[in-house]
């Protein structure tokens, strides 16, 4: 069973849709303080935590950031009322699979909590780490090597720089990789993208390696 940290101060949504997620069948730890949520995910292992922005003692970026440190490859989103641009772009460049905002549909939500959960890469026989160049990805362990520095991947950043190495020089196409990934094209998906391409090519810089966009169309590893 999945194991979900719920990271909400407000008492009467954080128990009902802690309960609702319960019913489909996930183990599901809440919390109303980021105190309580720090102290779990040192010493706990989740599936996927989900985040609110604003709580009492700091904000679910706080969490986020030490959830980076002690979990680097542990999933997270964050499920709030404040729908800045400012705010969604922070949350995708702390590597955020998704930024939803309330109001929720539950049903929605619980397939996006389903999706990031059962994501699985499928890779080919014995292709479990894929070698270009200077680059090696370990698929499992979501570990970019670059000469010889090794960096850890969220989730999307595995799954994009899985798609580009498998191929190279050839243009991968926005529109494909939005809905294979994101399963849908609205701008939210799109700034997303452009976060997690923008940090893959901050990581191959100086390598002689680059993701070079093709205006309107996609990216090329080259």
């Amino acid at each position: 069973m999945a194991k979900i940290l719920l990271v909400e101060d407000d008492k009467s949504f954080g128990y009902v849709l802690s309960e609702y997620i319960k019913l489909k069948n996930f183990d599901v730890i809440w919390r109303e303080t980021s105190d309580e949520a720090i102290t779990d995910i040192t010493k706990t292992t989740f599936d996927l935590v989900i985040l609110d922005l604003n709580l009492r003692q700091s904000s679910g970026f706080d969490i986020a950031i030490k959830l980076k440190e002690v979990a680097p490859t542990t999933p997270f989103i964050f499920l709030t009322a404040r729908d800045l641009k400012i705010d969604q772009l922070k949350g995708y460049k702390l590597g955020a699979e998704e930024y939803i905002t309330k109001p929720i549909d539950e049903e929605i939500l619980l397939a996006k909590i389903s999706a990031i959960i059962n994501r699985k890469i499928e890779p080919g026989p014995k292709s479990k780490i894929i070698f270009w160049k200077d680059l090696s990805l370990n698929i499992d362990k979501r570990e970019l090597k670059i000469k010889d520095d090794v960096f850890t991947l969220t989730e999307k950043e595995n799954l994009l720089m899985n798609e580009l190495l498998r191929n190279p020089n050839k243009l991968i196409k926005r529109k494909e990789v939005l809905l294979k990934f994101w399963d849908e094209q609205d701008e939210f998906s799109k700034n997303s993208m452009d976060v997690y391409i923008s940090r893959l090519r901050k990581l191959l810089n100086n390598s002689g390696i680059s993701i070079r966009n093709v205006h309107g169309k996609g990216f090329i590893l080259e």
